[in-house]
């Protein structure tokens, strides 16, 4: 494939996986970093393990770096009166949105001992200092290095975004988001003076296996949002509050809101075009054991939907199932398709259609019990009847004896 076959004008979405580079390359930065203060010193040894993912990625001809791995390394020291010191350091995120000062090294030492807390306090001041420095040049390097193997321009810094297409009707389908209505054209999601951006609607409907409440909090709770992107969030159900999600690549602002019930909010992604939003409207309708989410999203740029569906798609409501356990189900002409079973939810939804049937079980324990009442009256009635007829043979064999008895005296 030629150069100009590639990627033309660098518009589409390109990833590369860089895992297997980044292990080789904290293995030879993080390696043999050694610090040495008043008389006691340590050195980093190997990199034992690293654990994560790791990927560059070009839009729009943006380079953008995704990683998130967990690093283990091994290391040596001695304290000034001579004992030496193994042990290993466990990095548990290094992140594209950490910040080097929030980098985490727990320590480990092999047989510990209160002799050996001097090698402890070197490597938790200046040996981990020295391997933040190693570790904040990491996004650069990967960028130089892997960057142009997304994008065709060897100027990564320079964006090339094509002229917007001429305004056409588009009905594009998919297995989850769809686009559904004609394009129309935008000026900057109303900004003044913005570019002219030709838009279309995408639509969606999942099932989730919880009460309304539960999913309206989950997509406006900070606390919920942060856990389930897995990144620093700001957002609260407040009508005019605005959201940063994602480190960023995804703001708006919340439009409306009714309670369990609608969420509305202007939405965009970084990489569109400067000042332009998208019109979100959430509806959620609960039924007798599940809830359905309506998803309807109109002013998305023509070029975008497909990357606008798998954000939706991997980064909201799957991460929101995987971390919550609720069921979701993707609604397709029609039919409904399960991707996951979750017995969590399944409680939760048990206890919304148990209300539904709760006055017949009540009738027919009513019906048991008086069944039970009249077998009870009818055994009892056999038995006090048993007990007379008894009672009448023991009196006539009890006479028997004593006339005998009487008879003999005589």
């Amino acid at each position: 494939m030629s150069k100009d076959m590639k990627n033309v004008n660098n518009w589409h979405w390109v990833d590369k996986n860089c895992i297997n580079w980044a292990k080789t390359y904290f293995e030879e930065h993080l390696s043999n970093v050694s610090v040495e203060k008043n008389g006691n010193s340590v050195t980093t040894k190997k990199v034992t393990s690293v654990e994560g993912d790791v990927d560059v990625n070009q839009r729009k001809g943006k380079i953008i770096t995704i990683f998130d791995v967990a690093i283990t390394l091994t290391f040596e020291g001695k304290t000034a009166n001579g004992t030496e010191v193994t042990g290993k350091i466990e990095i548990p995120e290094v992140a594209h949105d950490t910040d080097a000062d929030d980098y985490v090294f727990d320590v480990s030492i092999d047989s510990d001992n209160s002799t050996k807390q001097p090698i402890r306090d070197l490597i938790r001041t200046d040996l981990s200092a020295a391997l933040r420095k190693k570790l904040v040049a990491f996004a650069k390097d990967l960028i130089q290095t892997h960057g142009k193997d997304v994008q065709v321009d060897s100027d990564f810094s320079r964006p090339s975004t094509p002229k917007p297409a001429a305004t056409t009707t588009t009905t594009t389908s998919t297995s989850s988001m769809k686009s559904a209505s004609s394009t129309s054209t935008s000026s900057g999601g109303g900004a003044a003076g913005g570019p002219a951006v030709n838009t279309t609607t995408l639509s969606d409907t999942i099932e989730f296996q919880a009460p309304a409440s539960d999913i309206y909090n989950v997509l406006l709770d900070e606390t919920k949002v942060a856990v389930w992107s897995r990144s620093k969030a700001s957002i609260e159900p407040k009508v005019g509050a605005k959201f940063s999600l994602f480190g960023g690549t995804i703001t708006g602002e919340i439009q409306a809101l009714e309670k369990d019930k609608k969420i509305v909010q202007s939405w965009r992604i970084n990489s569109w075009p400067a000042g332009h939003y998208s019109t979100v409207t959430m509806e959620l309708d609960q039924g007798t054991s599940s809830t359905v989410l309506k998803v309807k999203q109109a002013g998305v740029p023509i070029g975008e939907e497909d990357l606008t569906r798998r954000n939706w798609n991997n980064f909201y409501w799957t991460e929101i199932k995987r971390t919550f356990g609720y069921v979701i189900l993707s609604m397709t002409s029609s039919k409904l398709v399960v991707a996951e079973e979750i017995t969590t939810s399944q409680k939760a939804s048990s206890s919304l259609s148990s209300s539904s049937s709760s006055s017949s079980r009540k009738e027919d324990r009513t019906r048991r019990r008086r069944r039970h009442k009249t077998k009870t009256r009818r055994a009892g009635s056999g038995s006090g009847a048993g007990g007379m007829v008894m009672g009448a043979g023991f009196v006539a064999l009890a006479a028997f004896v004593v006339g005998l008895c009487y008879g003999l005296i005589l």
